[in-house]
């Protein structure tokens, strides 16, 4: 007899931060640079994408908790945590899915984020998913900066450049570039996240507190 299990996902829309169960990052840890690329142009879209109306970062409660502890042993070695994505709603997904259905318009911006790629490569390759942690409040987007100067360590790609150069482990980065890699990984994974391999600034929270339900309310 064959047993299916079926996964329900249930995506909330029109609930507030605190129903949700999540919270500020900016106001649990108050050290943290929130740069939230998808509240600007800044991003390989090049528009604001939908649900992103505020520059802020939430995560759920566990993981933001644990993120906390990772800003306190970055600061132990003069260093900060600059986040460029964290809870993103649904509809910032389906966003994406609807840009790459469009024709390409802007070279440049091609040329600078993916320029190995079409669009609809980007998530046949598993660069960009159709549904994403990160609409689960458990994924995040980070960097390590210097404290001192304010400038991010060189990590060898920018955030999003999708291509093997910003797989985690790649070689074609220099040793210096390839050691700030590890770096933030080991402070991430020593407090609880996994890292994509494919994005030296992507990392998920294990076990996930949501682990089906993706939530669509708005950053604001």
């Amino acid at each position: 007899m064959k047993v299916l299990i079926t996964l329900s996902i249930l995506v909330m829309s029109s609930m507030t931060l605190a129903q949700t169960g999540f919270v500020s990052i900016s106001d649990l840890c108050p050290e943290v640079k929130a740069h939230m690329n998808y509240a600007t142009t800044e991003n390989f879209t090049g528009d604001v994408v939908a649900g992103y109306k505020a520059r802020k970062a939430f995560m759920a409660k566990a993981p933001a908790e644990a993120l906390c502890q990772v800003i306190a042993e970055a600061k132990k070695l003069n260093l900060g945590i600059k986040i460029f994505d964290c809870y993103r709603p649904a509809k910032a997904v389906a966003h994406f899915q609807e840009w790459a259905k469009k024709p390409e318009t802007n070279p440049e911006l091609k040329k600078f984020y993916y320029p190995d790629f079409t669009r609809m490569e980007l998530f046949e390759r598993g660069y960009i998913a159709l549904k994403s942690s990160h609409s689960k409040g458990s994924a995040i987007d980070l960097t390590l900066f210097d404290l001192a100067t304010g400038k991010d360590l060189d990590m060898g790609t920018g955030f999003d450049y999708f291509g093997e150069l910003s797989h985690t482990d790649n070689l074609g980065v220099t040793a210096g570039q390839r050691k700030n890699r590890y770096l933030l990984k080991g402070l991430m994974e020593g407090k609880g996240f996994k890292n994509f391999s494919q994005e030296w600034w992507h990392y998920s929270f294990k076990p996930e507190p949501f682990p089906d339900t993706y939530f669509d309310f708005d950053v604001e």
